[in-house]
């Protein structure tokens, strides 16, 4: 079973390319996760693990995440081999995803596309205690002639 799991943040803002004759959108950008444990000096080291997603959620990681966000991954670990320029047998581990959902909202960002959150602060809301709609004695009329019976 090749099942991975992942949490992290993105290192990059997500490149999103179309592979020719077919037009399928393939977005790459790699994870920062921090290991488990803390070393004697208090630091803790991070792994960057590449990621690449195909399809539908590759054009949701080109359009809605960004540098720094904090997203889940699920996908299955890949390993492509290759032939460097010298001839070398060369292979690269990646994650191929098939699912990335954002888990930090946009709110607190500076290029957020909604003014009001940009700032930090909550839109605001300001109840009516008017009934619209509603006749004096607070009841919503209803005509007869659209009901079936």
């Amino acid at each position: 079973m090749n099942h991975v799991v992942l949490v992290g943040r993105l290192t990059r803002d997500p490149e999103l390319r179309y592979i020719p004759g077919t037009g399928t959108p393939v977005a790459t950008f790699s994870v920062a996760i921090d290991r488990d444990y803390t070393k004697k000096d208090g630091t803790k080291e991070t792994d960057f693990i590449p990621v690449e997603v195909m399809g539908k959620p590759a054009e949701f990681c080109a359009n809605y995440i960004s540098k720094g966000r904090l997203v889940a991954i699920q996908g299955s670990i890949r390993i492509d081999q290759y032939k460097s320029q010298t001839g070398e047998n060369r292979t690269f581990t990646k994650v191929s995803a098939r699912n990335v959902q954002a888990l930090d909202s946009n709110r607190n960002r500076t290029d957020s596309p909604y003014p009001d959150q940009s700032r930090g602060s909550e839109p605001t809301f300001e109840p009516s205690f008017e009934p619209q709609g509603l006749d004096p004695q607070g009841f919503q009329a209803i005509d007869d002639d659209d009901i079936p019976f």
